[in-house]
């Protein structure tokens, strides 16, 4: 199965690529490539910030988790079942090295509105698809 799955992520790649662009994988350590700032959160849940490419390559299908951690009011004594949640979200847009884009992710289901407590949300990168030599 896992052979099927290499052969066809090869595949896909050769069919969106040239001949002259090479395609790399890069879900070692993708948060030297692609960095994260000014995330916002809204209290929907809607999630905005902005990539920034900090290698040499051009980048695309940026990885996102999102985590939106619940925060009890009274932590001695929680609720039954927290809300808090994690998403992988795809930026699908192509950023040149140096470059930046903005990004937003909506939770589906949207984020319940509660009393006994809050969310806090951050995003890390997960992964990112380097193109060229």
């Amino acid at each position: 199965m896992l052979g099927f799955v290499v052969a066809a992520a090869a595949t896909i790649l050769a069919t969106t690529a040239t001949a002259a662009d090479r395609v790399v994988i890069a879900d070692q350590e993708p948060s030297s490539s692609v960095i994260v700032r000014g995330v916002r959160a809204r209290d929907d849940g809607v999630v905005t910030g902005v990539l920034v490419n900090r290698s040499s390559r051009i980048v695309r299908d940026v990885r996102l988790l999102v985590h939106h951690t619940w925060l009890w009011n009274h932590e001695f004594t929680p609720g039954e079942e927290s809300p808090g949640r994690v998403a992988y979200h795809i930026v699908p847009a192509d950023i040149p090295p140096a470059g930046s884009v903005e990004f937003r992710y909506q939770p589906n289901p949207p984020l319940p509105d509660r009393s006994d407590g809050r969310f806090e949300t951050s995003v890390e990168v997960v992964g990112v698809t380097e193109i060229g030599w």
